[in-house]
């Protein structure tokens, strides 16, 4: 079982406290729906062990202190931005414990604004670090030595991960999730942090979306939008102003894989999601993805998982 702490703080926002430990509970959940020993325990740690007041001010109640004890995943949530100028003295004691994490192989997620934390530390010096976008400058000025920049879904140096947003932060932790327990796992626990349907939940493939190009996170998020349709690069490279040899060298520089290949793992990923959250049949996930022959999708899906549709779905 792991170990993961998730750190409250005079200030911080007791949403982003309370889903990251919802998030575990769905995952603790579905352990016990499938008769698994259980994942992770979660923790919320305060500096002493007292409770905190929120930005919202509400209360949060700590399950234990900081402490020598290991773990294997620290979250750090964000603060109000007002909040910066003035942090609580407390915050110290939080920095100090962070550093030894920082240089072990502990891995850290920071939640937009709690890259203050780490930045804080001054062993991220040089280092890009993702945050919310109207605290780049503020925290730039905070500490000049760190690359602060907005980023629609995280940034990873080592075991540290780094977010613009909440959302982001999921899209880390089903990844840690995928990484332990496997991908049809996380996807479980994906459909289950759905609103109403599989194309609400933001950020598909975040291992691809790593980088620093905006431009091609444009055309990533294009992709995404439009993955049922017929995509050629001709028309990509004419839509985004590129020329199609600079469009598929910038393309797999930035995610580490060919257009046409990054079509595919998105199609795969919304049918894995549709398998999961509905009761459409193959042939017409097939077509909701993007692909009018079935059989194509089959044999496409079964070499990306190792299992077809159907038996992906039960699970065999």
């Amino acid at each position: 079982m792991k170990n993961i702490a998730i750190i409250a703080y005079e200030g911080c926002w007791a949403v982003s406290v309370l889903l990251a430990k919802d998030f575990f509970t769905i995952v603790s959940l579905l352990d016990s729906h499938y008769l698994l020993p259980q994942s992770y325990n979660v923790e919320i740690v305060t500096t002493d062990g007292a409770p905190i007041t929120s930005s919202s001010n509400s209360i949060v109640v700590a399950d234990n202190s900081l402490s020598d004890k290991p773990y294997d995943l620290v979250i750090i949530p964000p603060i109000e931005g007002s909040k910066l100028k003035s942090m609580p003295s407390s915050s110290i004691l939080i920095i100090e414990w962070l550093i030894p994490k920082i240089n072990s192989s502990t891995s850290i997620l920071s939640l937009s604004t709690g890259s203050y934390f780490l930045a804080a530390t001054g062993e991220l010096n040089k280092t890009a670090i993702a945050t919310h976008w109207s605290l780049v400058k503020p925290l730039s000025k905070l500490f000049p030595d760190c690359q602060f920049i907005n980023h629609k879904s995280y940034l990873k140096m080592g075991s540290i991960y780094t977010t613009g947003s909440f959302e982001a932060g999921i899209s880390v932790l089903l990844e840690i999730v995928a990484k332990d327990k496997g991908d049809r796992f996380s996807q479980q626990c994906a459909t289950h942090l759905l609103i109403s349907d599989s194309g609400k939940l933001n950020f598909a493939l975040p291992k691809y979306s790593s980088h620093r190009d905006e431009k091609i996170s444009e055309v990533q998020d294009w992709i995404y939008n439009h993955s049922s349709s017929v995509i050629t690069i001709v028309e990509l490279a004419k839509y985004f102003n590129f020329s199609e040899r600079n469009l598929k060298r910038r393309f797999t520089q930035a995610t580490g894989i060919s257009i046409n290949r990054y079509v595919q793992e998105v199609r795969i990923d919304k049918a894995k999601k549709l398998l999961l959250s509905t009761d459409k049949t193959v042939n017409e996930i097939s077509i909701n993805v993007g692909y009018e022959n079935s059989s194509f999708f089959t044999r496409l899906f079964k070499k990306n998982t190792g299992l077809t549709p159907a038996k992906w779905r039960k699970n065999e």
